[in-house]
């Protein structure tokens, strides 16, 4: 059995399930995954569980039983538990902890653990009855191999029970009527906290790539996402385009199942940002992107080579 512990908002829920699903059909095997609900006010930070919103695999079983791992995975997750204090301890922020836990991996996954939470680092099955997986898997490298069935699974559900309002379906109907739709995601909310100051990559200086925008596809039209749309509507400089706000969708699920819709995207450094464009599925998609996504220069395996990047330093 392989089992996996979700941490995060919708768009980290996407990555853990991407991996466990994908890792499970390399080795057929079950795969369940464990929501957390004691992290709701803790750190690793997790909301609530997102997922059910997505054409999720009935394969995948769900378990909210917190100390599942640490009756079950004694080994497993005291070995977990013993990276995340020596991560903690230093900051998981102030560093980049891709290497060390490359240099782990070996070790670990000997054992039925895997733990990554920056940068695409390979997982091996090994021989132990049941395997763990912990981190973020942020990468379309953890799951290239099933990416066709990941996309079709990890689709939004379009209907009003998930968010999807009469509203919704009406700005889709505004997407869908544009020459040219572009996705612009502003994330605000928690990256403007002083506690965050490592995610305070995209300012009103990086959305000036609005005029790339204008200069390469004159007829694009932006519809924007945010969590804070007072704050885009007063920062936002977008180059003469036509703009529109998306207000209709009352779930994360929901702005994903519009951001799709687009045929070009200015990113946010969020990972939810990052499953809209990946969602469309668009050949050729025009994809424009902060040239780091960290402000103190960590590394990750998120972006794709042909995106255009804009300087933010």
């Amino acid at each position: 059995m392989i089992y996996a512990e979700l941490s995060g908002g919708l768009g980290n829920q996407m990555f853990v399930y991407a991996f466990a699903r994908a890792m499970g059909l390399c080795c057929q095997e079950p795969v369940t995954l464990i929501d957390r609900q004691d992290w709701k006010t803790g750190s690793p930070a997790h909301t609530a569980l997102a997922l059910q919103a997505l054409h999720i695999s009935s394969e995948v079983q769900f378990i909210t039983d917190a100390g599942f791992a640490k009756q079950h995975l004694p080994v497993q997750n005291a070995a977990k538990a013993l990276m995340i204090r020596h991560e903690q301890r230093v900051g998981l922020m102030n560093r980049d902890w891709h290497p060390f836990e490359a240099r782990m991996a070996p070790m670990l996954n000997a054992i039925g653990l895997h733990f990554a939470t920056e940068g695409f680092t390979p997982a091996k099955r090994g021989h132990a009855k049941n395997f763990l997986a912990w981190g973020y898997f942020q990468g379309a490298d953890y799951f290239k191999d099933q990416a066709e069935t990941i996309r079709a699974e990890l689709l939004p559900i379009e209907n009003p029970e998930h968010g999807f309002t009469a509203a919704a379906a009406a700005f889709a109907r505004e997407i869908e009527a544009s020459p040219f739709p572009v996705c612009l995601h502003w994330r605000c909310g928690d990256y403007l906290l002083p506690q965050n100051a490592a995610l305070q990559v995209c300012t009103p200086e990086y959305y000036a790539a609005c005029r790339t925008v204008r200069q390469s596809l004159p007829q694009a039209e932006l519809f924007v996402f945010s969590d804070d749309p007072a704050y885009v509507r007063q920062h936002l400089d977008a180059a003469g385009l036509p703009v529109h706000y998306s207000t209709g969708a009352k779930s994360a699920a929901a702005d994903l199942a519009l951001m799709r819709r687009c045929r070009a995207f200015v990113l946010s450094n969020s990972t939810f940002s990052w499953w809209g464009q990946w969602l469309a599925g668009v050949p050729g998609r025009c994809v424009i992107a902060p040239d780091r996504w960290y402000a103190n220069g960590k590394k990750t395996a998120l972006y794709d080579h042909d995106w255009t990047l804009i300087p933010t330093k």
